[in-house]
C-alpha cells in the first residue's frame, strides 16, 4: 500500500481532531466500586504535581503493572504493519493499542477492516481492533446485506473487540434504519460494544472545506441523547462514547454547543449502566509548538470526577498520526486527572482497568485483580 493511500485514508475516513495538520467483550463485566476507587491511598492525593514528567508517568506505570492501554489508534502514512505502530507504543510507554478506523465516503485500493485486521493479527497480541462498516451509501437498502456481512464477518475475528461508527465524519445521523442494523448486529454477535464518535470534528470547520470533505456537526450526528432509545432497547450492548462529547470547533462556529453534549454524556454514563466515556483527543497538541489544540480537557475531567463517574471512563490518545505524539498526550491526561482530583486508583482505573473491563482485553497483569479487591468490586449485570 502507498504512503498516499493510507495518508488519503486517515485524512477523510474519521477526522480526528489530530489530523487538523492535514488541513471479547462479554455481557457481564466486573469493575471496582466507586467507594474503592475512592479510597485514598497513604501518599498525598497531589503527590506527583510539580514533578517531571518522566517520573509523572513511572508512578502511574508502577499502580498499573507497567501495563498502559491505548484505546484510541488510527492509521496513518508512516505505518502500514503492525512493528513501527508497536516501537511507537512502547516508546510511549503503552503496552497494548486498539485500532480502528471507519469506511470513508471516497473510494479506496483496499479494504478497512481488511487492512486493520492485518496489523493487528500480526502484532503478537499487542494491537487489537474495532470493525466496522461503509455507512455512506446513498442507498442504504441496496447495500444493507452486504454491510451487514461485512460487519458480522470482522466482528468474531479474535483481534476483534468491538464495532465503531463515526457519524459526523460519515454523515450517519444517529437515529434511522443504519444506526437500528448496525446496533442489532452488533447485539447479536459475540463482541456486543459499539464505540462511537460524539461530538464534533473540525472537519465540520473551514478544514473540511478547504479539503472537500462532507463532515456533519448538525445535533442528529452528535447529541448523544438520541442514541438512549437504543440504549436502553440494547442493555447487554457496551455503548462507548468517544471524545465524550467534547468541542473541536471553535466558540464562534455554528455548530459549537458549549459543552453541552458533554454535559449529556456525563449524565448518560451516570444513568445508563452499559454507558462509557473516554478521554481522548481532549489534550492533542499542535504539532509546531507543542500547545493544547483545544481548550476544555481539563473542565471534562472536573465534570466527571464531581459527577463520580470515574469508574466509567477510559483513556485513549488518538494521536497516533504523526510519531512522538501519543506519550505528550498522555502526560496530559494524567496531569489533568490528577488537578482535578482523580484518586491513584481512578487513575490507575482508567489507564488500565477500565479498558478491560469494557474491552475485553485479555487478562495479563492487573492492578485490579479480584484477589487484590477483597470483595470491593461491584458487579454491573448487562443483561
Amino acid at each position: 500500500m502507498t504512503s498516499s493511500s493510507i495518508l488519503t485514508f486517515s485524512a477523510l475516513s474519521y477526522g480526528s481532531p489530530v489530523l487538523c495538520f492535514l488541513g471479547k467483550g462479554t455481557p457481564f463485566i466486573r469493575t471496582p466500586s466507586r467507594s474503592f476507587l475512592s479510597q485514598k491511598m497513604n501518599t498525598p492525593l497531589f503527590q506527583n504535581v510539580g514533578v517531571d514528567d518522566e517520573t509523572l508517568v513511572q508512578e502511574e506505570l508502577l499502580r498499573v503493572n507497567g501495563e498502559i492501554i491505548d484505546t484510541h489508534l488510527h492509521t496513518a502514512p508512516w505505518f502500514d504493519s503492525a512493528g513501527p505502530l508497536i516501537e511507537e507504543l512502547e516508546a510511549s510507554n503503552v503496552s497494548i493499542g486498539l485500532l480502528y478506523n471507519p469506511y470513508p465516503k471516497v473510494t479506496l485500493p483496499y479494504d478497512v477492516n481488511s487492512f486493520i485486521h492485518n496489523i493487528a493479527s500480526r502484532s503478537e497480541g499487542k494491537i487489537f481492533m474495532l470493525a466496522s462498516l461503509n455507512t455512506t451509501h446513498d442507498n442504504w437498502a441496496e447495500h444493507r446485506d452486504e454491510e451487514m456481512e461485512r460487519l458480522r464477518t470482522f466482528l468474531e475475528k479474535k483481534e476483534t473487540l468491538g464495532c465503531k461508527l463515526a457519524p459526523p465524519h460519515t454523515c450517519l445521523p444517529l437515529t434511522g434504519p443504519v444506526i437500528d442494523d448496525v446496533v442489532d448486529t452488533v447485539a447479536q454477535s459475540s463482541k456486543k460494544l459499539l464505540a462511537m464518535h460524539i461530538g464534533t470534528t473540525p472537519f465540520c470547520g473551514p478544514l473540511g472545506k478547504q479539503f472537500g470533505v462532507d463532515c456533519r456537526c448538525s445535533e442528529e450526528y452528535v447529541n448523544p441523547s438520541m442514541l438512549i432509545p437504543k440504549i436502553e432497547q440494547y442493555p447487554g450492548v457496551k455503548f462507548c462514547l468517544l471524545h465524550s462529547g467534547h468541542e473541536f470547533l471553535p466558540a464562534d462556529s455554528p455548530d459549537y454547543y458549549n459543552f453541552r453534549m458533554t454535559d449529556e454524556c456525563i449524565r448518560m454514563a451516570k444513568t445508563y449502566p452499559n454507558v462509557y466515556l473516554s478521554i481522548s483527543a481532549i489534550f492533542a497538541h499542535n504539532k509546531e509548538d507543542a500547545t493544547l489544540k483545544y481548550p476544555g480537557g481539563e473542565d471534562m475531567c472536573r465534570k466527571m470526577k464531581q459527577a463520580d463517574i470515574c469508574h466509567k471512563v477510559f483513556w485513549g490518545s488518538d494521536a497516533s498520526y504523526f510519531r512522538g505524539q501519543i506519550r505528550p498526550v498522555l502526560v496530559e491526561g494524567i496531569k489533568a486527572m490528577i488537578n482535578t482530583g482523580w484518586t491513584p486508583e481512578e487513575r490507575s482505573w482508567t489507564l488500565n482497568g477500565c479498558a478491560k473491563a469494557v474491552f475485553g482485553f485479555p487478562e495479563k497483569t492487573s492492578v485490579f485483580e479480584e484477589s487484590n479487591l477483597e470483595g470491593k468490586q461491584e458487579c454491573l449485570e448487562l443483561k
